[in-house]
């Protein structure tokens, strides 16, 4: 007990250590608000936008020392906070940021989920078709084992799914409840079963939820975020939006226009249960198309 009042001690005085995480979701704007908070000047994030420790085990496992290492860059005094989406999807981050830091506090940005399963499906098109090595140095070279090899099964094969295979196959993924978390185009979107995850160590009150679209209105974003955190927030210059990996997905076919719209019925009694859980309601289930 001594022990876990010491640690906690620590955490809470040594200012090294990051009390705000972007955790999610995939495809949904997290670095268009890692830049935005990192123009406030009482802000610093991480060195890497993505560190990913919590969830990569080759990290993990080099111990909280090597992880603060990502905020020597930054005053003691400023909110050190990073932003590495597949967090909330990761089954292990929740305990193991809730043994690093119980008073941690969380931004998840939400996005219609057909909408974000079509926009990762056509990154990892795009990743497939354009810069398969430049993506696995950067991003999945570090990943644990299983995740590893099915993200360089997408990335290398030469026959990329079709997004009506990719949501088919995630699909079944989900109904037979593989072991397999990757690859996830469907299951990033069942935000309620995710966030739930979390509420098994940290209170509906740690968490901001913001939808995609809010980051159109940097002002408003920054007055929730300062409500939030109970912090006064020093914004530099930001009278127009930072808009950060933006874009167009678009155009699509018949076939996949189909699929999508069998996506959104089925996500319909999960964005319910979402609602209910975090006490908002968004129009993803009376919009065909939320871009």
């Amino acid at each position: 007990m001594n022990s876990v009042l010491s640690q906690l001690r620590r955490i809470i005085t040594d200012g090294r250590y990051p009390h705000l995480l972007i955790i999610g979701v995939q495809k949904a704007g997290t670095t268009t608000l890692f830049d935005m908070l990192n123009h406030c000047s009482n802000f610093c994030g991480s060195y890497d936008k993505e560190t990913g420790f919590f969830i990569k085990d080759v990290f993990y496992k080099q111990g909280y020392e090597w992880y603060l290492k990502q905020f020597e860059q930054c005053r003691r005094d400023a909110i050190k906070f990073e932003g590495t989406p597949a967090y909330i999807y990761h089954p292990d981050a929740a305990k193991r940021i809730f043994l690093f830091n119980k008073h941690m506090k969380f931004i998840v940005i939400l996005r219609e989920p057909a909408t974000r399963c079509y926009s990762a499906w056509n990154m990892f098109r795009r990743f497939n078709e354009f810069s398969p090595n430049k993506i696995f140095e950067q991003f999945t070279q570090y990943a644990n084992p299983s995740e590893k090899e099915a993200i360089r099964n997408l990335l290398f094969t030469e026959h990329f799914p079709s997004f009506k295979q990719a949501v088919e196959d995630d699909i079944e993924r989900y109904l037979s409840r593989s072991g397999d978390i990757e690859p996830s185009f469907v299951r990033r979107g069942i935000y309620f079963e995710q966030i739930a995850n979390y509420l098994q160590y940290f209170s509906l009150s740690d968490f901001l939820f913001l939808e995609q679209r809010e980051l159109n209105s940097p002002v408003a974003i920054f007055k929730k975020i300062s409500d939030f955190l109970n912090v006064a927030i020093n914004v530099d210059s930001m009278n127009n939006p930072i808009l950060s990996n933006v874009g167009n997905y678009l155009g699509m076919c018949a076939e996949n226009e189909e699929t999508f719209l069998l996506l959104k019925d089925f996500y319909r009694s999960h964005n319910e249960k979402l609602f209910s859980q975090i006490g908002i309601r968004y129009d993803w289930n009376e919009s065909a198309w939320v871009k």
